[in-house]
Order: C-alpha cells, then structure tokens, then sequence
C-alpha cells in the first residue's frame, strides 16, 4: 500500500504563493496539497479551481483547527507569520514560513520556543542560499579556492516604478519596517551563507525616507563588520529614479572574487586573473530554489529529521534587522553581543 501523502495548506495566496510556493508543491511526489487560505475569496476560488485544491479557507482559524493538514506554508503579510505559525504549531502542524520570520528578533524567539514546546518543525523559506548560482560560488569558498575572504557587497535596487507603498508594506505596523526588512532578508539569507562562518559583530546603518511623512525608509543602507576581518556592504531601495532595477552580490578573497548576475568567477593564477566560472545548468535559479527549498522542507517532516535551514538562521537575520533600525535611529554604531552574533 502506498505511503499516505504529506497533507499541507498554503496561507496568503499572493504573487510569492502564486509563483513559488504552490508550483514547488504540486511537483512534490510526496505532498498533497488540500487546502487554500486568503482573504480575497475571488482569488482564493480561482486558484482552488486551476489547481484542483479540494478546500479553501477565507478564515485562517478554520484552518489551523483542520485536523486533516499535515503542515503549512505562511506566506502572508510580515506581521501575521510569528501569529500564524505559533497558532498552526499549537494546533499540531509543521510549518515553512516566509522571510522575515518575525517582526524582530523577539517574535522570532518566541516563535522558535513555541515550536520546541509543540514538537513541531518550524523552517524559515531562506531560499536565496539554496540558488544553484549561490551554491556554485559557496563551493569555491568552501574549497578556499578564493582565499581568506575580506569583503562582500550586496544591492537590491528597484525603480519606482515597480514598487509601491501602498497597502500593507507602507505601514510600519503591519510591515514591521521598510526597504531593509523586506529587501535586505533575501541579501542577507545569500550573503550570511558565502561568508561562514564568519560571525557578525557590528553594524551600522542608514535609511532615506523620500516622502518626508513615510513611516518606513525606502532606502536603506548597511556596513556590518564580522569577525575575523571582513566586512558587509549591504544597500536597498524601491524608489530609486532609476530605469533599470539592479541586483548584485560580490565576494572578494585576496586569491579571487566571485559576482552575482551574471555569474563570474576570478581567480589569480600565476600572476594572471583567470576565469574559473564553471557551466551553472539553470536556466531560472529564483524558481529551481524555490523547487529545492520545499523538497528539503518535505523531505525532514516525512523522515522525521531536522530541517535543513535552521530558525536559528532567521533569527539571526533579525538581529542583524533589529540593529540596523537601532543604528540608523541613534546614528551610531550598534555592537552585537555573542549571544546576538
């Protein structure tokens, strides 16, 4: 007889969800996706129908309380994930949660002692890291092919085009903060990964604000100083005047240097600069992430084993969070103890 499918519900059915999230499910052989949660019930019954789902919610209370699922997948505003997860947990389920995790590092704790107190599985979706680019360049750092590591600078720049702040991300409340938080996740999900072990020690930080009564930054700027001996540049924004969004990631060792899209490795050879940059197979990384995220996710609750990507690692990407709004607010440099680190 054959093993009974792993039972999840996906929760907020935006463009992430639409994009990713329920693609990367429905190419699971081991899942079954049974169940659809979001406020916009026109929405929620068009994506029931194309994807043949069986139930769908419009209340998230109804859900948690459907002794049938298995597990879920959060993806909705930034200040419902730490309620939504802790309340899914309570209720017996497994949960993948979209970045940010929490709204700072608080909820993040409190939201990895639910989990320890439930027996249940909490993963944040750090799928940046799992790019077969970023995996590619991981392995060149492991192998210490460019040298000791001393700088790394990361950029999400887009237009104003493309961006808006209406709705819930133009609202500190709900949003929980503004360009850092919901652009600078994804950088430092890649960026934490290239650079361990290294360990963060400082950070300091800046933000524009272009419309003067804006409650979150639609720029933002960070330097954060890991130990030993190397530094993060980290600057974002969505409403840069500007045509062309832009996305960067640059590693340099004193023996080569990697960059991000496109992909080019360096590495000095016999007083020359060579490059090493091998065949990368995915024509599209973002969606083969998203595929390889939620297979492992699958994988540790069918097995039974830890998950793969580890809270502890979102959590830390609020702390980082958590010190730049303070570093940016008092213009200082905020230290992180090594319990933060």
């Amino acid at each position: 007889m054959a093993e009974r499918k792993l039972r999840v519900a996906v929760v907020g059915c935006g463009t992430q969800s639409q994009l990713a999230h329920i693609p990367a499910l429905r190419h699971n052989p081991s899942v079954e996706l049974v169940a659809l949660c979001d406020t916009d019930v026109r929405k929620l019954n068009q994506l029931c129908a194309i994807h043949k789902v069986e139930k769908h919610y419009v209340d998230f209370d109804d859900l948690k309380e459907d002794e049938s699922i298995d597990a879920v997948v959060i993806a909705t505003p930034n200040h419902l994930h730490a309620p939504m997860a802790v309340a899914a947990m309570r209720y017996g389920k497994d949960v993948l949660c979209e970045m940010p995790l929490g709204l700072d590092s608080a909820e993040v704790r409190q939201m990895m002692a639910s989990a320890e107190r439930e027996k249940r599985k909490l993963m944040p979706a750090m799928n940046t890291r799992l790019r077969p680019d970023i995996q590619t360049i991981r392995r060149f750092v492991e192998g210490g092919e460019l040298g000791d590591l001393y700088y790394c600078k990361t950029g999400w720049l887009q237009g104003r085009e493309s961006w808006s702040l209406s709705g819930w991300r133009g609202q500190r409340l709900r949003a929980g903060g503004g360009a850092f938080l919901s652009l600078g996740t994804a950088l430092l999900d890649a960026s934490l990964a290239l650079v361990a072990p290294h360990v963060p020690v400082s950070v300091i930080g800046a933000a524009h604000h272009r419309a003067p009564r804006s409650e979150v930054e639609d720029t933002a700027f960070a330097m954060i100083r890991f130990q030993p001996d190397l530094t993060l540049t980290v600057e974002v924004g969505w409403s840069m005047l500007q045509e062309k969004d832009l996305t960067y990631l640059n590693l340099f060792g004193n023996a080569g240097a990697a960059l991000l899209n496109p992909t080019q490795i360096h590495k000095e050879m016999h007083g020359h600069l060579v490059n090493v940059t091998p065949q990368i197979p995915a024509k599209d990384p973002q969606r083969s992430s998203w595929q390889l995220l939620v297979n492992l996710w699958v994988e540790s609750l069918v097995r039974d084993t830890p998950t793969p990507i580890a809270a502890s690692e979102a959590l830390t990407v609020s702390r980082l969070a958590d010190a730049f709004y303070q570093s940016q607010s008092t213009r200082s440099e905020v230290p992180l103890t090594s319990e933060e680190s």
